[in-house]
């Protein structure tokens, strides 16, 4: 008979203690809220198809970020910080990007999204990425956002509820991307490109109807996206 084998605890460490440590005081220092609703981007997925046969190497996420950059300029309430007694808008929009690497969860900031163009931001974003995984990111480059966009689109996840980074006020999560079957207006069943979103908000804050308005402008954006490289 084997020898019964008894689990050894792992005790939390390094990179991992301290993600636990933030996450714990996110939970417990906001009254957060998820929000969800979906984008038909198949006129979006269209206007990529062209733009990489013109040579232009700009992702969803940057469309995505694009998009949202728009939406947080029409709701600023959204983009700032809080703690437990007073908020704090920012004038620039600093998005964190949740970044999954060998070394742990990493969020390094995109500084003031408004003001750059779809391509800009998707060299921005690209750069950010690539010395996030490869270990070269400053300590200034992790601090100051003010809202944080995570995106599962790569796995099957559809929806979820992300955690607030500590301190912000949202937080929008993106899931799998889907092809569904939906009806036109002349009764004709069509197929359509939906991206599931996850809108996370500290209720202290921000109440549903704003919330739900946010996210509706968002879905808008990309719906509608008219923009160029």
């Amino acid at each position: 008979m084997a020898e019964h084998q008894i689990d050894t605890p792992q005790r939390l460490s390094g990179v991992r203690k301290v993600i636990a440590q933030r996450m714990l005081a996110s939970l417990q220092g906001a009254a957060q809220l998820t929000y969800h609703g979906d984008a038909d981007i198949s006129a979006l997925m269209t206007k990529r198809k062209a733009w990489k046969a013109a040579g232009h190497k700009i992702s969803l996420e940057d469309c995505l970020i694009y998009a949202l950059a728009n939406t947080l300029k029409a709701f600023p309430d959204f983009n700032g910080i809080a703690d437990e007694e007073s908020f704090t808008q920012h004038s620039s929009i600093d998005l964190s990007l949740a970044i999954s690497t060998s070394s742990g969860l990493m969020t390094p900031v995109l500084r003031d999204i408004c003001s750059m163009s779809v391509l800009d931001l998707a060299n921005a974003r690209r750069d950010l990425v690539s010395r996030a995984l490869s270990g070269k990111l400053a300590v200034s480059e992790m601090k100051g956002g003010s809202f944080t966009l995570s995106n599962l689109g790569h796995t099957r996840v559809r929806y979820f509820t992300p955690i607030l980074n500590a301190g912000q006020l949202a937080l929008l999560g993106v899931g799998r991307l889907d092809e569904v079957a939906e009806f036109d207006k002349a009764g004709h069943l069509r197929p359509v490109r939906k991206l599931p979103l996850s809108l996370t908000a500290d209720h202290r804050i921000i109440d549903g109807e704003p919330a739900g308005k946010f996210l509706n402008e968002l879905c808008e954006q990309l719906e509608n996206f008219r923009v160029e490289p």
